[in-house]
């Protein structure tokens, strides 16, 4: 009876384990815009180190599915906010930051995967500074 017992405690214990993990947000904290235009869905959006660190090289990665053809010139748009103020904002050419870095071109279809490396800006006096970002997507 006691066997039966530990067996049975002991495929529990592995059964249950992997729900206790916890999983990092694949979006890195960011939602999609509700009711929002965007048809494309991004799956995965990262950056390490996380926080970033002003005046070092990051790494970012975006990732999705592009139900509608992502063409030449397509904006991709980083709009930072701080106490619902504009606090900064890159309008970037998708193709050129992303695509062909990673060796591809656009139009791009269906699913993609991209990751880049980007120097994260500074002040001129990074001594006893601190930027803190509260970011969220626009549509």
């Amino acid at each position: 009876m006691n066997i039966l017992l530990f067996i049975f405690l002991f495929f529990a214990t592995f059964s249950s384990s992997s729900t206790l993990i916890r999983r990092q947000d694949a979006l890195s904290g960011f939602k999609p815009c509700i009711g929002g235009t965007f048809s494309n869905e991004i799956t995965t959006y990262t950056f390490t180190p996380n926080p970033l660190v002003a005046g070092q090289m990051a790494t970012g990665r975006i990732a999705g599915k592009a139900t509608v053809p992502i063409e030449n010139g397509a904006l991709y748009n980083i709009t930072t906010f701080h106490e619902n103020q504009i606090f900064l904002q890159h309008i970037i050419d998708f193709c050129k930051m992303f695509a062909i870095p990673n060796g591809s071109t656009c139009p791009i279809n269906g699913d993609y995967d991209f990751t880049i490396n980007f120097p994260v800006e500074s002040s001129t006096n990074v001594v006893n500074t601190s930027i803190e970002y509260d970011a969220r997507t626009l549509s």
